[in-house]
C-alpha cells in the first residue's frame, strides 16, 4: 500500500473518531433576560440591554456555538450573540434536557445556552453532576460557567453579571 493511500486512511479514521472525543472546553448557561408579560413574551428594554451585555461576557472567544429554546424571550436574548459572532442559533426542546446535554457534549470549543430559570440550573446539574440551587424567578443576572476538568467532567460556577 502506498504512503499516500495509508495517509488517506489514517486521516479518514481520525476524522471519523474525532466526534467521539469532542467535548466543549467551556459552557455558559444563561437564563433569558427580563421579559414582558403574556404568552411567549419578548424582552423588556432592560432585558434587551442585558442581552446586549452578554456579548461582553463571551467576546474573548473567537467562536461559539449558540443554543436557545424556541421562545421569543430566549431567542431575543440570544440574538445579540448570534449577530456578534455571525452564527445561527440552534434551537432545542426545553422539556428534553437529556437530549440537549448529549448534543452539547458532542460539541467542541465554547458553547452558550440560553434557557429559563427552571432549566438552566437543571442543565448545569446534568452537565456537572453537582447539586445546583434553583434559580429564583427574578434572578436575571445569575448564570453558570462550566469548565472542563482534566478527566472530562465539568465544574459549574455560579456567576453574577456586572450589569
Amino acid at each position: 500500500m502506498s504512503v499516500l493511500i495509508k495517509s488517506a486512511w489514517i486521516a479518514l479514521l481520525l476524522m471519523l473518531c474525532n466526534p467521539a472525543f469532542a467535548e466543549p472546553e467551556q459552557l455558559y448557561l444563561f437564563r433569558h433576560s427580563e421579559k414582558q408579560t403574556g404568552n411567549n413574551p419578548f424582552l423588556t428594554e432592560q432585558g434587551q440591554a442585558r442581552a446586549e451585555h452578554l456579548v461582553s461576557l463571551v467576546k474573548t472567544h473567537p467562536h461559539i456555538t449558540l443554543y436557545s429554546s424556541n421562545y421569543n424571550r430566549t431567542l431575543s436574548t440570544a440574538a445579540p450573540l448570534a449577530r456578534y459572532f455571525n452564527i445561527k442559533v440552534i434551537t432545542y426542546n426545553a422539556a428534553d434536557l437529556t437530549t440537549l446535554k448529549n448534543q452539547l457534549l458532542a460539541q467542541s470549543g465554547v458553547v452558550v445556552v440560553i434557557g429559563h430559570s427552571n432549566t438552566t440550573p437543571q442543565l448545569a446539574s446534568l452537565l456537572s453532576n453537582q447539586t445546583i440551587e434553583n434559580m429564583d424567578e427574578g434572578q436575571y443576572g445569575h448564570y453558570h460557567s462550566l469548565s472542563r476538568l482534566e478527566h472530562g467532567s465539568y465544574k459549574a460556577n455560579l456567576r453574577i453579571m456586572d450589569f
